[in-house]
């Protein structure tokens, strides 16, 4: 069975070949530095920017995959949750080709890609986790945490999904990027914040750390502590450390006056950057461990987002999972942030369980659902 995957749900054109769940290619097109001056993404340009990449991206993935249009099963495409006006390339490209090549439709989930990414088979023929059967992983709970959504999901099969919470506001990702702005590290801000966390931990280790960084007060409320559901907001975390940050120059200012080693932002920031990631993984792992005690049955832990990508967040995760007698199931690298190799493996599944493929006849209906839920 070889799927020709396509995801164009936000600011990375991807297109991937899978011949069942073994990735053959997945090409990935990131517009990263078109939105970096805007501090985040700007709808219009990464339309233009899917526009005009999607072919290119098509025809190397393709290359890759050392196969021919021909030899094409399935088109799959990302049609929600997403930016409105990038889903649409993306759909109407998978449109024309299904069509062109009379082949099937395949309308996925971009969430169903994440919970489902961990499943990749490589060129190797190996599944990172051991993974040889779909089944093996249910009864399973996942915890998606990207930079729209952060949720966790129940599922007893492919296709039956309960979303035990989901954020209410900002995702657990956008909040990475708003402070990373308060702290002007640029955009995105994720792997930044991660870096300069590392370098704290690096100092402390090595006792190169400021003795007046430690002095400053850091304290940031843990988001929906005491909430008693299962549900994430991180807006007041954001709105936490905004007047932190306000508060810590003014304090530093004041200590600069008078001592004889003068406190740069840099130095301060380090710490800071490494006190919001514990504090986030907090509350992410207050509300995963209450679900994982309300349903028994779970076998397995499964990760999934860009969020995943910070090595603080996917080791505590692991952690909680082995505390919990649940197998740990984390996508590889390059499947944890948007891609359609991911994409592909949700459509593979679909394919298997003949859930929602459409003939090619009867796609001119199929639009996008930018705010198209995992339980829908």
């Amino acid at each position: 069975m070889i799927i020709l995957a396509i995801d164009t749900s936000c600011d990375e054109t991807s297109v991937a070949v899978l011949d069942n769940r073994r990735v053959l290619s997945s090409v990935v097109s990131s517009q990263v530095e078109l939105h970096k001056k805007w501090g985040g993404v700007v709808p219009d340009i990464a339309r233009r920017a899917h526009k005009e990449n999607i072919g290119k991206v098509f025809k190397e993935a393709v290359k890759r995959a050392k196969i021919q249009e021909k030899d094409i099963d399935y088109v799959a495409v990302t049609i929600g949750p997403g930016l409105a006006i990038a889903l649409e390339v993306g759909i109407d490209f998978a449109k024309e080709l299904s069509s062109r090549l009379k082949k099937p439709f395949v309308p996925v989930n971009h969430m169903a890609g994440h919970l489902f990414a961990s499943t990749a088979i490589n060129l190797a023929g190996k599944n990172p986790a051991g993974i040889k059967e779909d089944f093996e992983i249910f009864p399973l709970i996942a915890l998606l945490v990207s930079g729209n959504h952060t949720e966790i999901i129940y599922s007893k099969a492919f296709g039956d999904y309960e979303i035990m919470g989901e954020t209410l506001d900002d995702a657990c990702g956008e909040a990475f990027d708003k402070v990373a702005r308060i702290l002007d590290l640029g955009y995105p801000g994720g792997p930044t914040i991660t870096f300069l966390a590392d370098q704290y931990v690096k100092d402390v280790k090595s006792g190169k750390l400021n003795e007046l960084v430690e002095k400053l007060d850091m304290n940031l409320p843990v988001p929906m502590e005491k909430s008693g559901d299962l549900n994430f907001s991180f807006s007041g975390l954001k709105t936490a450390c905004l007047y932190k940050v306000k508060n810590i120059k003014e304090e530093v200012e004041k200590i600069n006056k008078i001592a004889k080693v003068k406190l740069k932002q840099s130095d301060w920031v380090k710490r800071f950057c490494y006190i919001f990631i514990q504090v986030s993984i907090k509350a992410l792992e207050i509300k995963l461990v209450k679900a994982i005690n309300i349903k028994h049955d779970a076998h397995s832990l499964v990760v999934g987002g860009g969020v995943i990508n910070n090595h603080y967040v996917v080791r505590r995760m692991s952690r909680i999972a082995k505390e919990n007698g649940l197998l740990f199931l984390a996508p590889e690298k390059r499947f944890r942030s948007d891609n359609a190799g991911m994409i592909g493996l949700a459509a593979y599944y679909q394919v298997k369980y003949s859930i929602n493929i459409v003939n090619y006849n009867d796609i001119s209906e199929m639009d996008r659902i930018p705010n198209l839920r995992l339980d829908a």
